[in-house]
């Protein structure tokens, strides 16, 4: 993958899962030769989605998070287990040449995906949600509960 300088996850496409449970990642997401991501199970929006991060992306979320908790007073012992929390639910995986990640078993199990999965970009990392989970939030009901929408008027 390209360092979280030179790369911003934008837009979101669904692609099929090969018979073996890999997903392609969009081309302009990585490198030809093969990456390691960090892994975490997560949700959002009240669904399971599996969120992806370079090596760069994932130490730049976690020193933001230890720097931003500090500033804010939160007890630094607080701030470790959280921290430790996260890195120890993380988990790294291999994109091959082809560009394609294998989703392990668990997180298929637990985001429920079948054969197809859809890929998000979130600026600095990406999610994969199950296909119909991620269209339940692009719902004109589900854009109208966002509350920064209600200032900035983008979506809805």
């Amino acid at each position: 993958m390209n360092s979280v300088s030179t790369v911003m996850f934008t837009g979101n496409v669904t692609h099929k899962l090969d018979p073996k449970s890999r997903l392609a990642i969009p081309a302009g997401w990585r490198d030809a030769q093969g990456a390691t991501l960090w892994m975490i199970d997560a949700q959002n929006e009240g669904y399971p989605t599996l969120k992806c991060y370079t090596k760069e992306s994932f130490e730049e979320m976690v020193n933001g998070i230890r720097s931003h908790a500090e500033a804010r007073g939160f007890d630094p012992a607080a701030v470790n287990r959280y921290l430790g929390t996260i890195i120890g639910l993380s988990f790294e995986a291999e994109v091959s040449s082809q560009g394609k990640l294998l989703i392990p078993k668990a997180q298929r199990e637990r985001l429920k995906l079948a054969d197809t999965a859809t890929i998000v970009g979130r600026g600095t990392y990406f999610e994969i949600w199950a296909p119909a989970d991620f269209e339940a939030t692009k719902a004109p009901d589900a854009l109208a509960k966002l509350e920064l929408d209600k200032v900035f008027g983008i979506l809805t």
